[in-house]
């Protein structure tokens, strides 16, 4: 109760502010509000390329991407968090005066917004797929009170449009935010225009040398659990990773990834093949640059099949995940891999020379049927067209 009542008193001051700002002319801008940035970085390079209207990043504490590589000067970028005051009022103005506006998570503010009829709101939603169930799909939302749940609608009614990448996403989305078939482009999901460009690629490949060079001419793994509930201040590793150095020689390098909304990781072993990569800002890079991934939950194996290498899925706490958030389902079309328990199956299957790509390539072409390189372009031409 005490928490509705705070979120109730912060959306009043933001609806505020809001309507205020909003009777001002609305300006030919675009507005990304990002918490990962991955679509929004891709977006916001073409737009500086195609067109002279100025772009601004309202960012959120867990983005790592830094938007002031967009090769232009016309732009501003503010700090989208409560803490930062002066940045949360211009962030608001540029909101309400905003004609384009991207965002690429759930943005509770919404609920205090109404936009005017020019405005295109967009859903750059992070993932090309999912595995964990959200939205109105996610177990918990049924169990919070009727004030939360209209709020959450609200929120939901706000996304005008959403780039999809296959129907099967474009089904997710209607079920999770209960939107009608009116709301999806077919666009396919921006960021996944790298895993198409070669010499893009190469270069990102040469980048994470650069800052990790112990990974030269090693077998790379990437373990990329996505968060728990519980576990979002710490996540404390569940790989074994004295395991793994004990089982691989040396040609076996160990990258960690946890997902941006943990804080901090655990106890990790000090050890100089075994890297915690949380920092490094693009994870389609780190992804060009390993050889196995091992995750769970997470929506990272619908980029990683577009390059077509092994994937195992560690998931130790399934049942219990499975209650508490959801998953979609339990077969090849969402686990194109070995799904096991423990560290030491996971080394197994790292060992094992024989991977089933057949699998692999049907996952990739089930979720990405309509990324094939030129989704940004293809977005950009739909939501700017005269």
């Amino acid at each position: 109760m005490i928490k509705e009542i705070i979120i109730t008193l912060y959306l009043l001051g933001f609806r505020t502010v809001f309507t205020f700002f909003n009777l001002f002319p609305l300006r030919d801008k675009t507005v990304f509000v990002s918490s990962f940035g991955d679509n929004a970085f891709y977006i916001a390079q073409e737009l500086a390329r195609t067109k002279t209207h100025p772009l601004v990043f309202l960012n959120q504490k867990r983005c790592k991407i830094n938007f002031s590589e967009i090769p232009t000067d016309n732009k501003w970028i503010y700090s989208f968090e409560s803490a930062n005051l002066i940045h949360t009022i211009k962030s608001i103005y540029h909101l309400a005066t905003s004609k384009y506006i991207f965002i690429d998570n759930y943005l509770g503010v919404l609920a205090a917004t109404q936009f005017r009829k020019e405005v295109k709101c967009v859903q750059l939603w992070h993932a090309a797929g999912a595995v964990k169930k959200f939205g109105w799909s996610e177990p918990e939302t049924h169990k919070r009170s009727g004030r939360a749940k209209k709020r959450f609608q609200r929120v939901y009614n706000c996304f005008q449009y959403i780039p999809v990448a296959s129907q099967q996403m474009a089904d997710i989305f209607s079920e999770a935010f209960h939107l009608d078939a009116g709301h999806f482009l077919y666009t396919g999901v921006p960021h996944t225009d790298f895993y198409f460009d070669a010499e893009a690629k190469a270069r990102s490949l040469q980048n994470v040398l650069t800052v990790y060079p112990s990974i030269q001419g090693k077998k790379v793994v990437l373990y990329a659990p996505t968060f728990r509930k519980g576990s979002l201040q710490q996540m404390n590793i569940q790989l074994d990773v004295n395991d793994f150095l004990e089982t691989l020689d040396e040609s076996y390098i160990l990258l960690i990834r946890l997902h941006p909304s943990v804080q901090e990781a655990g106890y990790i072993v000090d050890h100089p093949r075994v890297l915690l990569v949380n920092d490094y800002p693009h994870i389609n890079e780190l992804l060009v640059a390993s050889d196995i991934l091992i995750t769970d939950y997470s929506s990272i194996p619908f980029e990683f099949s577009l390059l077509g290498r092994k994937m195992i899925f560690f998931t130790y706490d399934l049942e219990s995940y499975d209650q508490n958030q959801g998953v979609w389902a339990e077969n090849s079309l969402y686990f194109p891999g070995p799904i096991v328990r423990t560290t030491s199956e996971v080394l197994e299957e790292i060992i094992k020379p024989q991977t089933d790509y057949k699998k692999i390539e049907h996952f990739r072409s089930h979720w990405n049927t309509f990324s094939t390189g030129r989704s940004t372009e293809n977005l950009i031409s739909t939501i700017y067209r005269d």
